[in-house]
């Protein structure tokens, strides 16, 4: 040292004297004076600057916002030097950008120092400069400084600040002055970095090798966050840059999180339970990161001892569980502690550093390498014992290898005598299964031929009868429904011959492809057509949609896809309920050339199929009920013959189904275009394939599940009574003659009434839940119910009770005791007389007439005319009331007539009931379906147009039929004549 600070400010010319300097520096923060804004010779010496402000630029900076506007200012001061100062360093720690002049002379240029914010550029010097000041003489020392914009200074409540300015003065013999940057501390600093970052990949390779151990996940985060503060240390002394000092400070205090690594490395080796004094631990450790007052920065001290203390309390209880390692931690902890005491007692007594630079990087060193190496020893000896253990492990792993090794070729050599033994028996059996199969093959043929046979004799025969029953049928003389019964089943018949015989040319061979050209939407749409009339009948919505084609005409197997699509429908027909649907979709499969194949598929809302029997329907002759009480009739072919066509033309088919909800088919059929090589014979646009015509359409009637002529559905009776014993009395008693439905009260029953909707209703009066007498007005009084007869049976006997049943609208009304002949009788006449209803409005309106269609006037609705209102028959001259419902839907068509889009649904929605009601309703008053009503309406109202003069064209117009061949053909259906013939005989009798 070359003397003791003397330095003194003399308060009224504000003049610093320098004496003698001490080695470790001493701060200028004493005398200057601050002018803000860039004042014209700032640096001169015979500048006044005794008004200027006075100011600590150490800590004061911050404080001028004078200098944060104006960007730029001027600091002076006056100094005096002693006789005896000996030549001077000066260090700059600043945050701004600097020019430092001496008596009007330039020195020094720390950054870029501009009255122009945008051009300025800060710069913290890292070295000492010389400072030229003459002994026993005065000087002015003047700094110009500039702040950059957008710089941060100071961090509210982060512990960041650089906002000071700060000039030191140092012998130009002492060690800060010629080693500014410590370079001993430096390397330490150096060599710690690289211990702390070998000893992360260590503990990270450990980890990765056992995932298990946490242990080394936390020991290698502990080193890389002691690692990155380390290197914050080093870049610190070299770093100009204020933003990268920012980054530094920050990567220097994330050191007091390592102390909370190593404690949370600790307890995960020895499995402790982390408790409320290692949560009070990391909470300090975070109160450290906390900036803290000067005066209270001794409350880190205690933080600082609390951790140590706390791991050596872990390594005592450690001990005394006798845990592996324990007393190397135990030791590691005393030694830390005492080590870590050593240097604050250094520190206390103000041992001069740089004298003694090696004794505190000594202890430094020691205290920094206590607990790693402990540490590491620890893990790599756990390492190590996992890894011997491994090695006794594997080594028992292969001793059990080579025992199983050893009885696994025992194994293989009996199977291997085993196997001799079976090859023989299976060549013996092979030998014998092949014989059996050619036995088989043989004996398949002859049935074969044998089926053949039989079924080309059945041809002729069946031939010689649908021949003459059609021709009988043209005439009118004969029983049309029986002539039509026995067509019908014929044909039925005649297609189970075919069948059988397209399965024998399958097996044999026999069936070659026969293409033809054609547009293949139109001829599908032909095949649905002739569907139409059976799923109207059975009241069920048949629905054709087909994607747009190309216009060109394609080659394809026109009598297998006839055959394949008739075998699906009549399926999706017989097992669909009344009031379901079926929809056919079509749709082009394009490749690289253009279309290849064709998509069909056919969905209905049937009856659905079981999901283990799914499997073999596609097998010959199985039938998914086999038994003897089974609905629906059936041989098995059909489906077989399906796929087998498919596969022999090259295409695809498969099915899903749902019990209850239906099935859906999916075909994928090919199609040629007419371009290739392809011999195909052309399809006649107006007709389909030799296989279909009338025979067909009588086929396709008969597999609607309808009862024959003298096999009438029972009606349908719903009996409401909370008596048990006299319900099942009555059910015994009427059971043979009604299909009886079942209900305990009259709201149970109300609500079967309109869900079923039965021909009629029994009631009790006094029932629970609802009366007789509002059961019976509830139906008497809705539109859907109306026409449901009611018969009221109770022990109520008095003539008020009885009026009373009478005027909600009751049809019969018997009391108890009574005579089951006597309610026979009546229920007997009820439905008789609901019968004869029905057969006179059907008489009157639906079927036709004796000698010709124009001799009949439809019950057209009139304007004006009440609902409710007689109606007089052109023919008879009878008088009688139609039915209010009838006449709204006569109004209906009447209105709509020429729209050929109305449907049994569209006629549903404008009566505002729903599809089943309709069905049910009609068939209750008229015999008929909707689809037959609306049908048979456009053809009377046809006759009546072409009575009147109309064309054929312009009345299948006006009575919304799409095309003339379609009325053509449905007109000759019900009328046994063209409308061509029927306008001819109009004229003959003119």
């Amino acid at each position: 040292m070359q003397g003791l600070p003397t330095a003194c400010a003399r308060q009224p010319t504000s003049t610093v004297s320098l004496m003698l300097i001490p080695d470790d520096g001493l701060l200028l923060n004493k005398g200057w004076r601050f002018q803000p804004g860039d004042v014209l010779y700032g640096a001169s010496p015979q500048l006044d600057d005794s008004r200027w402000q006075s100011i600590d630029p150490a800590k004061d900076l911050r404080e001028l916002p004078q200098l944060q506007q104006a960007g730029i200012a001027w600091f002076r001061l006056h100094i005096h030097t002693g006789p005896e100062l000996p030549p001077l360093m000066i260090k700059v720690f600043q945050s701004v950008a600097s020019e430092m002049y001496l008596d009007g002379r330039l020195l020094y240029r720390f950054g870029t120092v501009s009255a122009m914010p945008g051009q300025v550029r800060v710069y913290n010097p890292v070295a000492a400069f010389n400072l030229p000041l003459r002994p026993s003489s005065d000087h002015i020392l003047a700094i110009r400084v500039a702040s950059q914009p957008g710089m941060l200074y100071k961090l509210k409540n982060s512990g960041w600040d650089e906002s000071a300015l700060q000039f030191w003065v140092f012998p130009a013999t002492a060690i800060p002055a010629i080693k500014p940057v410590d370079l001993q501390a430096l390397y330490l600093d150096a060599f710690r970095l690289g211990i702390a970052f070998i000893l992360f990949i260590l503990h990270l390779s450990l980890f990765f090798a056992h995932f298990t151990q946490r242990t080394n996940l936390f020991a290698a985060g502990m080193y890389l966050l002691l690692g990155i503060t380390l290197m914050a240390r080093v870049a610190s002394g070299l770093t100009h840059s204020l933003s990268l000092r920012m980054l530094i400070y920050y990567g220097i205090r994330a050191d007091v999180l390592v102390p909370g690594l190593v404690l949370l490395t600790f307890y995960s080796l020895f499995r402790f339970r982390r408790g409320t004094l290692f949560w009070l631990a990391m909470g300090s450790i975070f109160l450290k990161l906390m900036p803290l007052p000067t005066d209270l920065h001794w409350l880190s001290i205690p933080i600082d001892y609390f951790l140590p203390l706390e791991l050596l309390r872990l390594s005592l209880v450690a001990v005394r569980r006798g845990l592996p390692g324990a007393y190397v931690v135990t030791v590691c902890a005393f030694t830390n502690l005492g080590l870590w005491t050593i240097y604050y007692v250094l520190l206390s007594v103000r041992i001069p550093i740089y004298d003694h630079e090696w004794l505190f990087h000594a202890f430094y060193l020691a205290c920094f390498l206590c607990f790693p190496l402990t540490l590491s020893l620890l893990l790599a000896s756990e390492h190590g014992w996992i890894n011997r253990q491994l090695i006794v492990r594997l080594q028992e792993v292969e001793t059990l290898s080579a025992r199983n090794l050893a009885q696994q070729l025992e194994r293989q050599e009996l199977l291997s005598r085993q196997n001799e033994q079976l090859e023989v028996l299976v060549a013996e059996r092979t030998y014998e299964l092949h014989r059996q199969a050619s036995e088989l093959r043989e004996l398949n043929a002859v049935q074969s031929r044998f089926v053949a046979n039989v079924t080309h004799e059945f041809r002729t025969p069946l031939s010689l009868i649908l021949g003459p029953v059609r021709k009988l049928l043209q005439e009118s003389r004969f029983d049309r429904p029986t002539l039509a019964m026995v067509e019908r089943n014929a044909g039925y018949l005649l297609r189970l011959v075919n069948q059988l015989l397209d399965l024998f040319r399958l097996d044999s061979n026999q069936m070659a492809p026969s293409l033809r050209q054609g547009d293949i939407p139109d001829f599908v749409a032909q095949i649905v057509d002739l569907f139409r009339r059976s799923v109207e009948q059975k009241g069920i919505t048949l629905t054709y949609q087909a994607a747009p084609f190309p216009p060109q005409s394609y080659g394809f197997d026109a009598d297998k896809w006839e055959k394949i699509l008739t075998n699906i429908l009549f399926n999706s027909l017989k097992f669909t309920h009344v009031g379901g649907t079926i929809t056919f979709r079509i749709t082009p499969v394009w490749g690289t050339d253009g279309m290849t194949d064709v998509s069909l598929q056919i969905a209905d809302s049937g009856i659905g199929i079981a999901p283990e029997k799914l499997p073999y329907i596609f097998d010959r002759f199985y039938q998914a009920d086999t038994t003897s009480t089974r609905v629906y009739e059936g041989t098995g072919i059909g489906l077989a013959l399906v796929k087998e066509l498919t596969q022999l033309m090259g295409g695809t088919v498969a099915v899903e189904s749902e019990l209850g909800v239906g099935t859906t088919f999916r075909l994928t059929l090919p199609v040629y275009p007419l371009s290739t090589n392809v011999n195909a014979r052309r399809v006649i646009s107006s007709g389909l394939p030799t296989m279909i015509g009338d025979p067909i359409a009588s086929l396709i009637a008969s597999s609607v599940i309808t009862p024959s002529i003298d096999e009438k559905p029972l009606p349908r009776l719903l009996l409401v009574e909370d008596n048990d014993e006299l319900r099942e009395f009555l059910v015994g008693e009427l059971g043979a003659s009604y299909h009886i439905m079942k209900s305990e009260d009259g709201q149970v029953g109300w609500e079967m009434t309109q869900a079923e909707l039965p021909d009629i209703v029994i009631t009790d009066v006094m029932m629970p839940r609802m009366d007789g007498y509002e059961l019976t007005r509830r139906i008497k009084s809705h539109p859907d119910t109306d026409h449901i007869a009611v018969v009221m049976l109770t022990a109520k006997a008095a003539q008020s009770s009885r009026i009373e049943g009478l005027q909600q609208g009751a049809d019969e009304y018997l009391s108890k005791p009574f005579s089951i002949d006597e309610l026979t009788l009546r229920l007997h006449n009820l439905v008789t007389r609901q019968q004869k209803l029905g057969d006179h409005y059907r008489k009157q309106f639906t079927l036709p007439g004796a000698d010709s269609p124009g001799e009949f006037t439809a019950p057209a609705y009139r304007p004006g005319i009440p609902l409710d209102s007689p109606f007089i028959s052109p023919n008879a001259g009878l008088v009688f009331s139609i039915d209010p419902f009838l006449l709204r839907i006569y109004a209906l068509l009447e209105q709509h007539l020429d729209d050929p889009t109305i449907s049994v649904d569209w006629l549903a929605d404008q009566l505002a009931i729903s599809r089943k009601t309709l069905y049910r309703k009609l068939q209750s008053l008229i015999q008929l379906g909707p689809a037959d009503l609306i049908r048979q309406y456009r053809l009377r109202q046809a006759a009546e147009l072409m009575k009147a003069g109309y064309t054929v064209a312009e009345t299948a117009d006006r009575v919304g039929f799409n095309t003339l061949s379609h009325f053509s053909a449905v007109f000759r259906e019900f009328y046994q004549q063209t409308p061509t013939g029927f306008i001819a005989s109009l004229a003959r009798r003119s």
